[in-house]
């Protein structure tokens, strides 16, 4: 369960571990680095293996902007995370809510301080228990339907509420969602990986890895938002794309890596290696 008070670098420290627990790695003398690169890891596989200390950088997936830059959408996004954390604790000790689906719509260019993350979650909460669904039904409420609620009137434009018996929606204990940030599958954007490594190729040069056998970069799609989510579509992509093969070939990374963290899948890009789809449960 994420911790409403997590900083990046500790999300970013999230995502590394959790993409080495997928490969079946463990970790052992953590240097959580604050830069330059991210992280100093030992790193062992089954018993008996021999250890191999790992330098990672991690960088962020994004579909609707360069290499070095954050979404447009990523204020929205980070402060969603603090609103989902404290609805998944209000959640899980309320078996009645689990099987809910919410969609959440915040009205556009609204300032979202992180102190409204709590009291929003709360209202969300008591505004949910006092307009109860049944199953497979679907309310809708819009702005003027939150008097009563003055963060859910401040705030939100508009509210959708469901509940349904699919067994992965009661596995997630809480599928509420921010409408302005989630939606399909997004098709994976070549040319952003492409600059993500000339970026980091770049910066890498500079960085002190100490007394790292390899050098990993790691590039995460997350799911944080419709920007960081690279899809399931992965038919189309030109893995062979020549640009692309030649960045891998000429970087000073040993492995460099792409991974799309909702759609369970990645692709090894130096070296070259076939997708692999897993079926490793998500953490919260």
């Amino acid at each position: 369960m994420p911790r409403i008070d997590r900083t990046q670098k500790e999300y970013e420290q999230f995502l590394i571990r959790e993409f080495l627990d997928h490969l079946g790695y463990k970790i052992s003398n953590p240097e959580w680095k604050r830069e330059s690169p991210d992280a100093l890891l030992t790193l062992s596989k089954g018993k008996g293996k021999s250890k191999k200390r790992v330098g990672i950088e991690h960088t962020d997936y994004f579909n609707d902007t360069v290499a070095g830059q954050c979404s447009p959408l990523t204020p929205i996004a980070d402060f969603w995370l603090l609103v989902q954390a404290s609805l998944i604790r209000r959640v899980s000790h309320r078996k009645h809510l689990t099987g809910i689906l919410a969609d959440i719509y915040i009205k556009d260019n609204l300032s979202l301080p992180n102190e409204s993350a709590r009291p929003l979650a709360k209202e969300l909460i008591d505004f949910v228990e006092a307009h109860r669904v049944g199953q497979s039904e679907s309310l809708r409420f819009r702005c003027h339907d939150f008097n009563g609620y003055p963060m859910l009137e401040s705030m939100l434009s508009r509210l959708r509420l469901s509940r349904w018996t699919d067994d992965a929606v009661h596995a997630s204990r809480c599928c509420w969602v921010c409408a302005n940030i989630t939606s399909g599958y997004i098709r994976l954007n070549l040319n952003y990986i492409k600059s993500a490594i000339k970026n980091k190729n770049k910066k890498a040069t500079g960085y002190n890895w100490d007394n790292a056998n390899e050098k990993w970069l790691l590039i995460a799609a997350s799911g944080g938002n419709l920007s960081n989510n690279a899809g399931r579509d992965m038919q189309n992509v030109n893995w062979a794309d020549p640009e692309l093969l030649d960045l891998c070939r000429n970087s000073l990374f040993d492995r460099i890596v792409f991974w799309e963290r909702i759609r369970r899948w990645y692709k090894w890009l130096k070296p070259s290696e076939k997708v692999v789809q897993y079926k490793t449960r998500i953490r919260d």
